[in-house]
């Protein structure tokens, strides 16, 4: 424990000195057979709520919050590779793991065809922005609905106007290094069409979808969006005794100049063992920001996402999602936020939320302030 303390504790440190001086540590040997970057994040969020919850919900905290470390680079021309490990607290070991997240290799046959093995994120939601997610923590819709990554091989195609990404994938994970194989499998496919893309603006629709077979019980968890305590309230919990379901996903992106728009529809269908009933659960998410410094949004033609704004970039923004968990219940979360991008190793981030839970008779609602500082490199 004393070890991975010291190890967290240099990581934040290193983040810091990268933040500053604006430099990167690698390797690049002259034949450019391989090359080797140190890659690492943390985060130090802090918060509170206006309204006090109970005594179980502590009404504010200080938290560091999903520190990563690891490599990526490449070997023999076309290979990319990344291994990155999470270190974080996990509340039912009451201790501080380590858990892997993206580990991966890539195959570049050129610009546009690309092969992917490893633990990665499935084309679906927003989850695969990580650290250029422009809030500090997940719409609840997408963190219901969305998954996991999982050990899968993927195709992708990227071009300016197309991009498809297809893949087959596990739905075991390896945060224990092994991902078994009886644990069943995911189909997901997403395609993006741009019909308008220059320098100043945007315009990007997408669809996905996915199917899970597994002899894994169809789970639909939701939290309120906020990371300053583990001890949040835990809403409750679906989960479906299935095996097969699917999902399904709808978006549009909209970007000129400081000006960006977008919108998700997420849904998810199952019909559960001994009923004839089908269950739908989903809903939809939409956010904008401007920038207030700043010339233009950005957005990764290759992950079909919008990024996080440039440096010395002072970015307002909204949010709002809701989201239906049939007779569950309903969530609805409106956040407003300010960033503000010190480099490209440093920003900070400013959340105010406003969470409505409606569960049968139960009306409740939350108001939350949080803050994080953010370090790369």
């Amino acid at each position: 424990m004393k070890l991975l303390k010291k190890t967290l504790l240099a990581t934040a440190f290193a983040a810091l000195a990268a933040s500053q001086s604006q430099a990167q540590i690698a390797i690049v040997p002259e034949n450019d057979q391989f090359s080797l970057k140190l890659i690492g994040r943390t985060n130090f969020d802090a918060g509170t709520y206006f309204n006090r919850i109970d005594t179980e919900h502590p009404d504010n905290g200080i938290a560091v919050y999903d520190t990563r470390l690891g490599v990526s680079g490449k070997f023999l021309e076309k290979w990319d590779y990344k291994i990155e490990l999470c270190f974080a607290y996990n509340n039912k070991a009451d201790a501080t793991t380590i858990s892997f997240r993206d580990v991966f290799i890539k195959y570049n046959f050129n610009k546009t065809h690309h092969i992917q093995f490893g633990n990665v994120f499935m084309p679906f939601g927003l989850k695969p922005l990580g650290l250029a997610y422009k809030f500090i923590d997940d719409a609840t819709v997408d963190n219901t609905i969305c998954s996991a990554r999982k050990m899968g091989l993927v195709y992708l195609l990227t071009t300016d106007p197309f991009n498809f990404t297809g893949g087959i994938y596990s739905d075991g994970n390896i945060d224990k290094g092994y991902a078994q194989f009886d644990r069943g499998l995911n189909l997901a496919a997403k395609a993006i069409y741009r019909p308008i893309v220059d320098d100043a603006t945007i315009l990007h629709f997408g669809v996905a979808t996915l199917y899970t077979n597994s002899p894994t019980a169809a789970s639909y968890g939701r939290n309120i969006p906020q990371t300053f305590t583990n001890n949040k309230p835990t809403l409750e919990k679906l989960d479906f005794d299935v095996d097969h379901y699917s999902r399904y996903e709808a978006e549009l992106i909209f970007i000129h100049k400081r000006f960006m728009l977008e919108s998700h529809f997420q849904g998810s269908s199952c019909e559960p063992h001994g009923t004839s009933d089908r269950y739908h659960m989903g809903g939809v998410l939409a956010q904008t920001s401007f920038l207030l410094i700043g010339e233009q949004q950005n957005y990764n033609k290759v992950t079909g996402l919008c990024q996080n704004a440039s440096p010395k970039n002072l970015e307002i923004l909204a949010r709002y999602d809701y989201l239906d968990l049939h007779d569950a219940g309903h969530q609805s979360d409106l956040t407003i936020g300010l960033n503000y991008f010190f480099s490209k190793h440093f920003n900070m981030k400013l959340n105010y939320g406003v969470t409505k839970l409606e569960q049968g008779d139960a009306h409740d609602t939350y108001n939350t302030l949080q803050v994080r500082a953010q370090f790369s490199f």
